[in-house]
């Protein structure tokens, strides 16, 4: 069902090519925005089938907002269990890149992990966050760097930290890798407790428009079993 998916997000939009920016790393949001008249939708699975997706769409220059559902059991043959409520996300980037400065957003998330199979601990929403995100010219396609901050609006006593990298390779391929300190998470999964969140992902993508990957959630199996899924992005037009 999952190569279904696909397949209809490509022939629906096919014909409709646009160029844009990288909005995530694996999980964690990049400086990247998305132009008024165009959107961005992301997917990925998690166990057991599991599926998650968000819209998000320009409004204005430098501004964009979206909606995230999804649920469990959405394929395989259980019955499907949607998530409780839409969840809400927001971008304004206030700072373009240029050669000698990295891009700045200011945004909004408050989606959290959603509960999966094998899972001890839950990561908890981004909520209000702070992300730069730096471009560098390299062998074989560009390299960038990114490092974001966050805090819970509803109680503002520990300030979440996370960095991440991702590297083209020739051919349209990819690397990723993110690191969450976990600075505002519970004591026992924190970085200096020996935890911490890591995720990689290995990807393919076309012209900045579609993005396939295989993603590896968790390496370090701080909140659970580490584990495999599937991300989809798609750049369109309205």
């Amino acid at each position: 069902m999952i190569i279904r998916c696909i397949l209809i997000i490509w022939f629906l939009t096919a014909g409709e090519a646009v160029s844009g920016e990288l909005m995530r790393l694996i999980r964690e949001p990049t400086a990247g925005i998305v132009a008024p008249g165009t959107y961005h939708f992301s997917m990925n699975t998690f166990p057991d089938d599991g599926l998650r997706f968000s819209f998000t769409t320009g409004i204005f220059s430098g501004f964009a907002a979206g909606l995230g559902y999804g649920g469990w059991n959405i394929t395989g043959l259980s019955s499907p269990s949607w998530f409780d409520h839409l969840y809400l996300n927001a971008r304004f980037r206030f700072i373009d890149e240029t050669e000698s400065f990295p891009a700045a957003v200011l945004g909004f998330d408050n989606e959290p992990e959603a509960l999966h199979t094998g899972s001890t601990y839950v990561r908890k929403a981004r909520d209000l966050y702070l992300v730069f995100s730096k471009n560098f010219l390299s062998f074989g396609g560009d390299i960038a760097f990114h490092f974001g901050i966050n805090a819970d609006i509803s109680r503002l006593v520990h300030v979440g930290a996370w960095t991440g990298m991702n590297k083209a390779l020739p051919g349209g391929f990819g690397l990723a890798l993110e690191y969450d300190f976990a600075t505002n998470e519970d004591d026992s999964v924190r970085f200096d407790n020996n935890g911490g969140f890591m995720s990689g992902e290995i990807y393919w993508e076309s012209y900045g428009q579609v993005r396939i990957s295989l993603q590896f959630i968790d390496i370090f199996r701080t909140g659970g079993e580490s584990y495999r899924a599937l991300g989809v992005d798609f750049l369109g037009l309205l």
